[in-house]
């Protein structure tokens, strides 16, 4: 199974860099003067989002592991 995951990159005027949003992990960030580096920091933090915390699993749970790739659709 595979599916895709929708972020959107955006010009701040004010600011004067690149901005990223990554809308179903409400994720947000940017600052960088150019694209490619907010796509790089975009997937960095869909990657770190996704790794979850172990502190806040629960030890009673049945689990199981999803490997998950991040990288730009072609």
């Amino acid at each position: 199974m595979s599916t895709r995951l929708r972020a959107e990159f955006y010009w701040d005027d004010e600011a004067e860099n690149w901005h990223y949003r990554v809308p179903a992990l409400h994720l947000t960030g940017g600052g960088t003067s150019l694209r490619e580096e907010a796509e790089r920091d975009c997937i960095e933090a869909i990657s770190f989002a996704l790794q979850g915390d172990p502190s806040e699993y629960d030890p009673d749970a049945v689990a199981i592991t999803f490997d998950v790739s991040v990288a730009p659709a072609a």
